[in-house]
């Protein structure tokens, strides 16, 4: 089940964990996988920052999605969609 997030201050609170990423085109063709340790994530008006352990960073852009929602059925999951395209994020 689905809940709609208003407050994304949430990812602040993960830090030096794993983040796996699913993106998905046509509601489920996923066409690419990324996942990675990170030190923290950064969270900007709209941006999602992920600080790696690399150095790198990965910037997720909240204006490509529409809407946020937590999945209640798995801990830690969340979905990111913009019409049939969607960005799962999950912290395992």
């Amino acid at each position: 089940m689905e809940i709609q997030m208003m407050d994304l201050a949430v990812f602040a609170g993960y830090h030096n964990r794993q983040v796996i990423l699913n993106y998905y085109d046509d509601e489920d063709f996923l066409w690419k996988r990324d996942g990675f340790h990170f030190h923290s994530i950064q969270l900007l008006t709209d941006q999602l920052i992920f600080s790696k352990k690399d150095g790198n960073t990965l910037t997720i852009s909240l204006k490509n999605y529409d809407t946020v929602a937590r999945n209640n059925d798995f801990q830690n999951y969340y979905i990111l969609r913009m019409g049939a395209a969607r960005l799962e994020i999950y912290f395992p």
